[in-house]
């Protein structure tokens, strides 16, 4: 039942420009050039509970040069009917495989829209391969734009939609969308039911995830594969011990590990008994679950891969097993808990979730679920300056750990965890074979830099709270927190999904309100002005170039929703 996605094309797996490439400043410059001539214009450590305030403005602001200006004039909505969920166990959506276009090829009338892309991209490629950054950004400004099928066609192609019942009459709308820029693409989007081994408590909370993968796919795509098992695990192991961490017993905690039915389950609870010693009563336990899990996850990739590498000593084991530790990936778990009424929020490095609030006056109002763990944030810089003392000017420079990575929190990474002797044993073997990422940071002296251990936010759902945007930053480059949740109010407004008034004339494109929100953040140019040539011109843009334009955007959307005593009856 854990159901994970992500664009399946074949290419390199490791981006031209990510998140972990120092050398990715020059992206603002180049996406200005790309709006402008597509838009015909100027071309936690501590355990927090959400408070329901607006986030700062300083924090809202766009990094990137994109961003809907303006505010929508919104108000609230009637029910809606649910999708069918996808069967359990299978892919929620898979990719068709890209046709590669020859030189000197042009669309025809008798291919689709997406071959119809490939060739346009393959062609585009050609003129923009082996050009300086700006020859690039000048022919950018040249290339043709996609057709308005053809935007659709992309838009669409990995869209799903569907609904969820949970306990208390909780109703849960899902729509998902992923768009890529890298190839492939690094992000994956999971969602699963967790099962406490109780009946009753089966549908009582859903998780869901996005994993944004930097230095290829490779750490993110395990992490969807196996976090949801090992939450659930983890979920088991707690319900098993005893309430009080002082009195937690060897017997109790070995019964505990065997009902959870995990061979890694003995790591994992360990996990979970420091976590309690260290905090005492004041985990709760999906807050507590969550974390051991993040902590877990991040041991098995970077550590336990490296001790059965040892072990087996098999160097075709090497790709397999390193590979996600070189790579690595940002996460945000969700979930949402139907039976306490909450939805309590993990993340480890910069995706966000938004709760989309209606206020009574029939505004909206985003509230962060989240913060954003960077080298920019002010909270992560003295942690960090705490952890490393005599490091504070090298620590984190040019807002990144060591002059190099954006997010101070991450899964996978070993170039900032591994032992100097380790890198120094393995990275000359892992560059041989293509991870160009296996090379140590300038100023590395007392690792590891970086953590995976998530910041929690909790939250007590009440009948204002609509919708939660869950999303990796490229979302959040294009678009501040607040033209977020207005956007998908808006298509909330024109499909009748929240109550909304039965005179409204508001109308989108979209049946599906994650396409609607990737669709608005992708047209709007960086003076907040929103034009359908923006997007046409930035999807015509091939990978990899396109990587210094915009990044990959997976986006879910779940609607809360309750049924009324009537309607249960």
């Amino acid at each position: 039942m854990d159901m994970r996605r992500r664009i399946n094309n074949k290419g390199s797996a490791y981006s031209t420009t990510s998140k972990g490439d120092s050398g990715g400043e020059h992206k603002k410059s180049e996406k200005s050039a790309a709006a402008a001539a597509g838009g015909g214009g100027s071309a936690e450590e501590k355990l927090s509970v959400a408070s329901n305030k607006t986030a700062a403005s300083s924090g809202n602001k766009r990094s990137l040069t994109f961003a809907i200006g303006g505010v929508l004039t919104l108000i609230g909505v009637t029910g809606y009917a649910f999708l069918r969920s996808p069967k359990s166990g299978t892919e929620i959506t898979t990719t068709p495989s890209s046709t590669v276009a020859g030189p000197g090829l042009q669309p025809t009338a008798l291919q689709t829209p997406l071959e119809s892309v490939a060739v346009k991209r393959s062609d585009a490629r050609r003129k923009l391969d082996g050009l300086t950054r700006e020859q690039r950004r000048e022919e950018a400004r040249r290339l043709g734009m996609l057709t308005e099928d053809e935007v659709d066609a992309i838009l669409t192609a990995k869209e799903t939609s569907w609904g969820l019942r949970g306990a208390k009459g909780l109703r849960l709308r899902v729509d998902a969308n992923q768009v890529s820029s890298n190839d492939p693409i690094e992000d994956y989007l999971m969602w699963k039911p967790l099962e406490t081994h109780d009946p009753e408590q089966q549908t009582a909370r859903y998780m869901f995830g996005v994993f944004d993968g930097h230095a290829g796919y490779m750490c993110a795509e395990q992490i969807a594969a196996r976090i949801g098992p090992m939450v659930e695990s983890a979920l088991e192991i707690i319900k098993q011990m005893p309430s009080s961490p002082t009195t937690e017993s060897k017997d109790s905690a070995t019964a505990a590990v065997v009902k959870a039915g995990s061979s890694n389950s003995t790591k994992l609870q360990s996990t979970i008994g420091q976590l309690r010693r260290e905090a005492g009563l004041d985990w709760d336990r999906t807050s507590l679950a969550l974390t051991a899990s993040f902590i877990n996850m991040d041991y098995e990739l970077v550590e336990g891969a490296l001790a059965q590498y040892r072990r087996l000593q098999d160097a075709s084991k090497l790709d397999e097993l390193l590979g996600p530790a070189v790579s690595g990936s940002c996460g945000l778990v969700a979930v949402v808990d139907a039976e306490n009424n909450e939805v309590v929020v993990a993340n480890t490095g910069d995706s966000r979730a938004l709760l989309g609030v209606r206020l009574k006056s029939g505004r909206w109002k985003a509230v962060r679920l989240s913060e954003d763990q960077t080298g920019s944030s002010a909270t992560e810089l003295a942690r960090m300056k705490r952890e490393h003392p005599g490091e504070e000017h090298t620590v984190v420079s040019r807002g990144r750990v060591l002059g190099g990575l954006m997010p101070s929190r991450a899964f996978g990474d070993c170039r900032y965890k591994w032992p100097l002797e380790v890198q120094q044993d393995l990275f000359p073997i892992l560059r041989s074979r293509g991870h160009r990422y296996a090379s140590t940071p300038s100023n590395f002296a007392t690792p590891p830099y970086v953590t995976a251990k998530p910041v929690i936010v909790r939250h007590q759902l009440n009948e204002n709270d609509k919708f939660i945007v869950i999303a990796s930053d490229g979302l959040y480059d294009q678009l501040s927190d607040a033209e977020v949740v207005d956007s998908v109010a808006q298509w909330y407004e024109a499909n009748g999904t929240i109550a909304i008034a039965e005179d409204s004339a508001t109308t989108t494109h979209d049946k599906n309100a994650a396409t609607h929100l990737i669709r608005s953040a992708l047209s709007t140019d960086r003076l907040g002005r929103r034009s359908d040539s923006v997007i046409r011109k930035l999807l015509a843009i091939p990978p990899p170039h396109s990587r210094s334009f915009r990044d990959d955007i997976s986006v879910t959307i779940v609607t809360l929703d309750r049924e009324t005593s009537k309607e249960a009856a």
